[in-house]
């Protein structure tokens, strides 16, 4: 495909936008990347093997192990658990590409006087990154689709040290 790595040759244009993105973002706090180059595979009509490319890809690029998020519980106007709405946490470093239409996004952590939170409407070809242990709730349009990718990186706690080297 037009846009994918071949061997190990050079990674396509929006994967080294995405690393950059996390070099900044990754164990700090929530963000929100305008891409300058969309991933050819989300970009019109994502084909079902998008969200493993993706994550392989950022895999590749990060050296961090990534895979896609596919049980992600959605808000109470789309949930696909029947568990309605409600915070639910992220089982990992969350990264979220808004292939069609929009979604609030509302992250959190702690409670109380440190509590800390982050609120944003996601639109079409804008990605997210949430750092583990966030939780999340999102209340998406009826034409809103999005891509998960969950990185793990269970040997670095959040907040606790630098973005890995690899991503600079």
């Amino acid at each position: 495909m037009r846009g994918e790595p071949s061997g190990d040759g050079p990674d396509p244009p929006h994967l080294r936008e995405l690393a950059q993105f996390l070099s900044v973002h990754l164990h700090r706090a929530p963000g929100v990347l305008w891409p300058e180059h969309d991933h050819p595979v989300l970009a019109a009509a994502p084909c079902p093997e998008a969200p493993a490319r993706l994550a392989a890809g950022l895999a590749r690029r990060t050296g961090l192990p990534a895979r896609p998020g596919t049980a992600l519980r959605q808000g109470p106007n789309r949930g696909d658990d029947g568990a309605g709405g409600g915070q639910h946490e992220a089982p990992a470093h969350l990264i979220v590409h808004q292939t069609a239409g929009a979604g609030v996004w509302h992250l959190s952590r702690g409670s109380g006087p440190d509590a800390e939170s982050f609120r944003y409407r996601l639109r079409t070809g804008e990605v997210l990154y949430a750092p583990a242990g966030w939780a999340y709730r999102v209340d998406l349009t009826a034409r809103a689709r999005f891509v998960a990718t969950l990185i793990e990186d269970a040997g670095h706690p959040p907040h606790e040290v630098s973005p890995p080297s690899s991503l600079a």
